[in-house]
């Protein structure tokens, strides 16, 4: 008990070292069942509850870990040290005593994954691998294979995996899904050209396809992120059709002085969280969820709307500009706000959820569609669309498309296949989203003090697993743990009453 509260038992990198805590896990989780169907067997037969079914999703992300010796820049002195200077002089001893046909470099990333049941709200931390440097789609998908293994080993079986955009998890999932390593491209000749391949075979559970999803989180940023790019003298310069005029974020920045207009005459803001930050977009507010994730809510999308459609009013000249730029967020608002970020859950093939999906994705599809048939016959003096080009501006670069793809292609793909299995089951998309992994991260990084290294994300990892693990036992939720009264020493507090009714 004294090594589990001092966290003297640490779980060591990779999988086989994890065998013992999924073991663990997949007890839990057979408790769960059976407490499941005790009350399925109380509960009316007129609404039944599903049993669970043991299948998830997999969602794994890399975090770098600094060294234990920092420097300061600003003080010009070295802080964070684990022995004194005296001490430090020892260290020479030791490098002088190891292999140096073995190379002894201190971990500078860390992969962590996490498994996350479809079929109920059971979490289980996975393994996590540290590397020396920058990660390569053939080191991802040796950590892949192993995390798998070790999770099918105790019958917690994978659908989908859940990870960032990085270019290296694209290469993964391009090596795994079969398809070349550069763009996706078109598929010409076929009635869905941008149709794409975004599953394999689960290597562990063949009768099981393993469908990737990119997280919304991410794609989302890289969407808006994509519209900032649009504006002259920016590598974008979007065009619905090729003799029509560009749209992108000069809209915004317009929005922006028009609301900066009317708190000067303190009339009421359209879109009160609008901030400056946000329209201006540095390099941390490109990285941040929540200036991405207003662009494509209600206020923003009413506030253009009604600027370019006046009531009584003949239209502004840039009505057009902004007009598209609200169509491209509406598409967004579709695909994540009212989509893969909804709190909703999507029960069918023809739930609301999946058909705002679909509505948002066809909109890119439409655009891509009525430039690639303009340039066929295009005029002369036109240059030539080129969708895979890196300078090519009228449209999504191809990273952002591709990624796009994956993600559409995987929810729909998971939705049909996962409902095909277990029809009385739904899928909550927010389940499918890499911020469980960055929440880890936060608590871990909490922990270390802001300074997360690859000695003390260990003892962190193992605080917040016992943690889950003492709240999961207290609140018991096949018990009925909020119908049960607590037991507290405190005095309970007494409503205050006020003096001219003590005197009555």
């Amino acid at each position: 008990m004294l090594k589990e509260f001092t966290c003297a038992r640490l779980y060591a990198p990779g999988a086989a070292a994890w065998d013992s805590h999924i073991m663990e896990q997949a007890k839990e989780y057979m408790h769960l069942q059976q407490g499941n169907a005790q009350v399925i067997e109380s509960e009316a037969t007129t609404a039944p509850r599903p049993a669970p079914k043991q299948e998830g999703c997999l969602i794994f992300d890399e975090v770098r870990v600094i060294g234990k010796i920092m420097w300061n820049s600003k003080s010009q002195q070295m802080f964070g040290l684990a022995m004194s200077p005296a001490d430090l002089g020892k260290l020479q001893d030791i490098f002088m005593s190891m292999d140096p046909v073995n190379k002894n470099q201190k971990a500078s990333y860390v992969l962590q994954f996490l498994w996350r049941d479809l079929t109920s709200a059971k979490d289980v931390i996975g393994p996590y691998y540290t590397f020396e440097g920058t990660l390569g789609y053939k080191n991802i998908i040796t950590c892949l294979y192993d995390t798998m293994r070790v999770f099918h080993k105790h019958h917690f079986i994978v659908n989908s995996i859940v990870c960032d955009g990085a270019s290296s998890n694209l290469a993964v999932i391009k090596q795994l899904t079969g398809s070349r390593r550069s763009s996706f491209g078109v598929l010409h000749g076929e009635p869905d050209r941008h149709k794409i391949c975004a599953h394999f075979r689960n290597w562990f559970c063949p009768d099981v396809d393993v469908f990737f999803i990119i997280c919304p989180s991410h794609q989302m940023k890289n969407m808006i992120n994509a519209l900032w790019q649009s504006k002259q003298g920016r590598t974008k310069q979007f065009q619905k059709s090729l003799y029509s005029g560009g749209f992108g974020w000069t809209a915004i920045e317009l929005m922006w002085e028009r609301e900066l207009a009317r708190m000067s005459k303190n009339i009421a803001r359209e879109v009160p969280r609008m901030q400056r930050s946000y329209v201006e977009r540095d390099a941390w507010t490109k990285l941040n969820v929540p200036p991405a994730k207003i662009m494509q809510q209600e206020a923003v999308l009413a506030e253009l709307m009604q600027y370019a459609n006046p009531k009584g009013e003949p239209k502004p000249l840039n009505a057009e500009e902004t007009l598209l730029t609200a169509e491209y967020l509406l598409a967004c608002s579709q695909l994540f706000e009212n989509g893969m970020l909804s709190h909703s859950i999507i029960k069918d093939g023809n739930s609301a959820i999946l058909n705002n999906i679909k509505t948002g994705y066809r909109y890119f599809e439409s655009w891509l569609d009525t430039l690639l048939d303009e340039n066929t016959n295009r005029q002369v003096g036109y240059s030539e669309f080129k969708p895979s080009a890196p300078k090519e501006t009228r449209f999504l670069s191809w990273q952002t498309w591709d990624l796009l793809r994956v993600m559409f292609f995987g929810i729909c793909g998971l939705t049909e296949s996962f409902h095909a299995r277990h029809p009385e089951h739904f899928i909550q998309p927010l389940r499918l989203n890499g911020s469980a992994v960055e929440t880890l991260f936060s608590q871990f990084k909490h922990r270390a003090g802001g300074k997360l290294t690859s000695i003390n994300y260990e003892t962190s990892l193992r605080s917040v697993m016992m943690k889950q693990s003492k709240r999961s036992s207290v609140h018991a939720s096949g018990k009925g743990y909020r119908d049960v009264a607590l037991q507290v020493t405190e005095v309970p507090l007494k409503r205050k009453v006020a003096k001219s009714r003590r005197k009555e």
